[in-house]
């Protein structure tokens, strides 16, 4: 009997170990939820941090925009170009590495195969013998729709209106403002972003000109 007290039956060491076990995978994967939430938290907040850097980038670039008469301001859209100064790398005499600016064409243009805002830079010799837009560097993605619209000044009414294109063909100025809208997909978890940006230098005019 004094043996039987002091010492564990099977059944309750089968007992204890089904517990301690039990109580070790709550623990685990209370650990685990928490690590996850952490990790998906910190990626959100990432994500949000790139999109506002991003777009900063973009108001930035076409605030800067000029007038150059090789390179013309044109739109659709879901892709905007326009004269920028282009950051150029080349090597000197010694091997070394010199950076400078020179002017080239900026690009921002939807890729529906990466579902992403892409940017692409080339310089005037690049777009002298490509004018189109080509393959570009992913800014953001996880885009569904990107829309881009200008600020164009209405000849017949002297008002200014919204357009979504901006063909050289038609205006040989630059746009008042631009309109950009961003649509997420649903697993980005983030808000459609619109913003319209302002240009220093437009006007918006159309080479028609207004009836008196």
């Amino acid at each position: 009997m004094r043996h039987t007290q002091n010492t564990f039956t099977f059944i309750e060491l089968l007992i204890s170990v089904t517990i301690i076990s039990f109580l070790g995978i709550v623990i685990y994967s209370v650990f685990a939820n928490g690590i996850t939430a952490w990790r998906r938290g910190n990626k959100d907040r990432t994500y949000a941090r790139n999109i506002r850097l991003i777009t900063e980038k973009v108001v930035r670039e076409l605030r800067n925009t000029f007038k150059f008469s090789n390179i013309a301001f044109e739109g659709t859209e879901d892709s905007i170009m326009f004269p920028a100064l282009i950051r150029v790398e080349s090597k000197t005499g010694q091997g070394q590495t010199e950076s400078h600016y020179e002017v080239g064409r900026l690009a921002f243009f939807y890729d529906d195969k990466e579902n992403a805002l892409c940017e692409e830079e080339k310089t005037y010799g690049e777009v002298f013998n490509e004018e189109k837009i080509g393959k570009g560097k992913v800014l953001i993605r996880h885009l569904r729709k990107l829309e881009f619209s200008y600020c164009y000044l209405d000849n017949a009414t002297g008002d200014y209106k919204w357009k979504r294109d901006w063909k050289k063909e038609e205006q040989d100025s630059i746009p008042q403002a631009v309109k950009i809208k961003m649509v997420f997909e649903k697993s980005a978890g983030r808000q459609d972003l619109e913003k319209t940006i302002f240009i220093p230098i437009g006007t918006g005019r159309q080479k028609i000109k207004l009836d008196k």
